[in-house]
This record gives structure tokens, sequence and C-alpha cells, in this order.
């Protein structure tokens, strides 16, 4: 269970990549700009928490993906959620609010357990028309859209859903390069190169195996361009051993004790640094701005989850050579 400062910081992270432009990238996350009808508002939430297999799910109030922080007024909660929880059927997740306050307007965090799925709804037109047979629905949520879950889904309702490694980045550099001219005086392809460092953290004790055909990077320039890099590489940040150009009988320290890769994975033991390389070639012709701004989203998937880890970055100030 989240505390109420661990419920801010990831509404602020969320809010963050709203303000910058950068999609909202978290399938636990749901932004609404004001209160939605009850009886919506309860399909879409049993929707999402049964689709979450237990991972808690966060609802963002009064913010627009593309307009931003909107505010809305906290009071209509308590109302509006003892209307919602009446469309469920004998079990409703367990809800915690949070009122943040943001550029002088308030946007509510909604935090739902959702451990005690499967959540049913009732069916509104159950009983009101003639020949209305549904009473009772169990929603799924399939990317933003929601619909009646399948055998599949009931089936991975049994299976908790895979608890991924913690990724904290510590540094990330992007670099724009043209390729030369041709006799007209013409650029060629420019090429993007993302160099990155991460700490990452196992949730548990078990080992976590990251293919790198699984991996990949988006880059998007707002107003301009989008493009997706899969050539991405993992390996363990090498040590600098300052000592080790003076005395060369001094042993090099290894680069990480918890954390191997090969030409096709990497293997996380426990907590360690890692560091990511990937690049990608970029078309002149999509108009390539001299000074970008460019939204980072790095997936990694490990082998055997159903969803990657998710890091997004906005960089700017960026120089095109």
């Amino acid at each position: 269970m989240m505390n109420s400062r661990q419920i801010e910081s990831w509404a602020l992270r969320i809010i963050d990549c709203v303000k910058s432009g950068q999609p909202n990238e978290d399938f636990l996350v749901e932004l609404k700009r004001d209160w939605i009808s009850a009886d919506k508002a309860a399909r879409r939430i049993a929707g999402h928490a049964n689709a979450a297999r237990g991972e808690q799910i966060l609802w963002l109030i009064g913010i627009d993906e593309k307009s931003g922080p909107l505010g809305v007024d906290a009071n209509e909660l308590a109302n509006w959620y003892r209307q919602v929880e009446s469309y469920f059927s004998e079990l409703a997740p367990k809800m915690t609010p949070l009122n943040i306050p943001v550029d002088g307007v308030v946007i509510v965090a909604l935090l739902f357990e959702t451990d005690r799925a499967p959540f049913l709804v009732r069916n509104p037109a159950y009983g009101a028309q003639k020949g209305e047979c549904i009473e009772l629905e169990i929603p799924w949520r399939a990317n933003t859209s929601i619909r009646s879950a399948r055998r599949s889904d009931i089936i991975k309702l049994l299976t908790p859903l895979e608890v991924l490694p913690t990724p904290e980045l510590l540094d990330i550099q992007l670099k724009l390069t043209r390729q030369g001219k041709d006799s007209f005086g013409n650029h060629h392809d420019e090429k993007c190169e993302l160099f990155a460092e991460l700490y990452i953290t196992p949730s548990d004790k078990n080992r976590v195996v990251i293919p790198f055909h699984r991996c990949h990077i988006d880059f998007d320039i707002p107003d301009s361009i989008s493009f997706t890099s899969s050539e991405v590489r993992l390996y363990p940040t090498p040590s600098l051993d300052p000592y080790l150009i003076f005395d060369r009988t001094r042993n090099r320290e290894p680069s990480s004790l918890t954390i191997q890769s090969t030409a096709y994975e990497i293997i996380i033991h426990g907590p360690g640094k890692i560091s990511l390389q990937a690049t990608a070639l970029i078309p002149t012709s999509l108009n390539f701005p001299e000074n970008p701004r460019v939204n980072v989203s790095i997936y990694l998937k490990p082998a055997n989850a159903d969803r990657p880890v998710v890091l997004m970055k906005s960089l700017v100030d960026l120089e095109v050579r």
C-alpha cells in the first residue's frame, strides 16, 4: 500500500510528463479532465483494475493529456464515488484519494487497490429495457478502450502480474549528427545516438533477463517528427580505476558483481548500474529542426513479461551537427 508521499510522487511524475508534451505511457494510469458519469466511471475503473492483475492503478482527475492541468472541484469526490460504487456487484476496488495542488489548481489523485479482482459491474439497462438479459459484466481494459473480458483475459486474472524491476535514470545524453552532404550540397540522413546510465533494482530475489530484441526507444519531436530505434544494447557500466594507468600491477575492479551481459541480453541478479546505447537513422526529408526538444521513451521488456519497464525524459537545447 502506497503512502501519501509515494502517491504524490507518482502523480507528479505523470503530470510533469504531460506538461512537457510527452504522452502518458503508463498503462496503470488514467487521466480525466473532469468527473465522468458514475456508470461509465464504474465500468472503466473495473476494466482498468481487472487488467492491472493485482498492481495498483492511479487515476488523475482534472488533467488533460493535451491541455495539461485544468483543475477540478475536489468536494465532488465523496458524492461521485458513492454513486460509482453503487454500480459494482458485491465489491468495488479500495480507493485512496489525495488532492495535489499544481499551478494554482487542484488535481485529485485516486489510487485503487486491484488485488481483489475480478470486479463486476451492473448493466444499467438490465431491468430497465425490455429484452435486456445481461445483468453483470466483467469489464477489461485493452489499450485505452474498455470491452467485456474474454476467456483468455479471465485466465490471466488467475496469474498475478509480474513485478518489474525498478529503474533509476542517472544520466542521459542524445547526440544528433548529420551524415554528410552529396555532390549537390544536400544533407544525408541524420544519425541519432542515445547514451544513458541506469541503476536498476529487481523487485525480488529472482534474476531478470532483458533480451535486446524486446527493447526499443521512441523519439518524438513535437510538431515535427517521431521515430523509433530498435538497435538497443545494455551492459554493466564499466568501472573506472584512476590508478590503473599508473600502476599496471593493480587489478581492475569488476564492473559489476550482480549484472552480466551477452551479445543478446543482459542478466540482472541484483541491484546494479547498467549502461544503454541506441542508434537510429532519420531521413532529412522529415524536416528535422535545428534545435529540437526531444521526448525520449525507453522500453525494456524482460523475458516472460507482459509489459515493459518504461522511462521517459524530455531533452532540450540539443545541437544538430
